[in-house]
């Protein structure tokens, strides 16, 4: 093989490997987009809650955790669910700013009863959560585990 050919395999070689093409340059931008239209200077930093808020928002939810236990026990204790019972109920939520939860529904369950959901959704009623800014809407899930 001359000089020449073993040049020009070594171009095509190194093109294949990087796909044959020129780079081309990458406009995609990073970060945030910052608009400077006129007018968009509204402060949003109100609307806002602040993580404080929502960690002691999921830290009362946690809290509840034994005492909505206990209504897979009373579920259970009324036949409604089997003694080997176990699954999560998934609840949504609209916290009030004076910090009451209201507009509690089940978003999602894999337990099948009334009973249950009920006493569930009664639990949190139960709950003073801080006062907010305005209504905030969440979503927690229990997950319950019947001791055989």
């Amino acid at each position: 093989m001359t000089k020449t050919a073993l040049l020009a395999v070594s171009i095509l070689a190194a093109l294949a490997a990087c796909g044959g093409k020129r780079k081309t340059e990458d406009t995609t931008p990073e970060g945030p987009t910052i608009s400077n239209r006129p007018g968009d200077t509204t402060d949003r930093s109100a609307s806002m809650f602040p993580p404080e808020k929502m960690d002691e928002i999921n830290r009362l939810l946690e809290r509840k955790r034994p005492t909505v236990s206990r209504c897979l026990t009373m579920a259970v204790d009324n036949q409604e669910l089997p003694k080997n019972s176990r699954g999560k109920v998934t609840l949504g939520m609209t916290i009030s700013p004076a910090g009451k939860a209201g507009s509690i529904k089940v978003i999602k369950t894999s337990l099948e009863s009334k009973a249950l959901t009920d006493c569930v959704i009664g639990k949190v009623q139960e709950i003073q959560f801080p006062d907010l800014p305005k209504p905030y809407e969440t979503s927690y899930t229990y997950a319950f585990e019947a001791i055989q």
